[in-house]
């Protein structure tokens, strides 16, 4: 009797009613959700979206920022000279493989000797570099500065450039 009786309360039309606006709300949660935990790509992939994105993240403290993808930027080209005593010029060329705007990337420049070690490192952030917020899609991005360095004592004979992001 008593399994009867529950069973038909779970056929009564308002607790179906009941059951089916508390899936909706929860899959609108689950959605919600993703959209905060995703909002970088979202907003790239789907720009109509951003002005949303932007008004979720005021509302719960996130930041709308461009997306990361590392493995679509590479370090074109690049050279490093002496200019005179401590002075050097660093020059380079980042292209963005992808069809998404991607964040400009941090540089790390490592300055070696003839046996290949690491002599001195430094991390050249993007604001150092006056560089735009977002590298565009397919675009290239160009730089050429003087630097200030001076490493311990060691002949440098070589550099490596890494993109990366901090």
């Amino acid at each position: 009797m008593r399994a009867a009786q529950r069973k038909a309360f779970w056929r009564k039309p308002w607790v179906r009613v009941l059951l089916s606006m508390a899936s909706l709300a929860l899959l609108a949660l689950l959605a919600l959700q993703v959209a905060v935990l995703e909002r970088d790509e979202l907003a790239a992939r789907i720009p109509a979206l951003k002005p949303g994105l932007q008004a979720v993240c005021a509302r719960m403290g996130c930041v709308l920022a461009a997306r990361r993808d590392i493995a679509a930027v590479e370090v074109d080209s690049s050279s490093f000279q002496k200019l005179r005593g401590d002075e050097y010029q660093l020059s380079l060329v980042l292209k963005n493989r992808s069809s998404l705007a991607v964040a400009m990337p941090a540089l790390e420049l490592t300055l070696t000797d003839a046996a290949d070690q690491p002599v001195l490192r430094r991390v050249l952030l993007p604001e150092h570099w006056n560089a735009p917020q977002e590298l565009a899609a397919r675009g290239e991005w160009s730089v050429s500065r003087a630097l200030v360095l001076t490493p311990s004592g060691a002949r440098i004979t070589g550099y490596r450039v890494i993109a990366f992001y901090p």
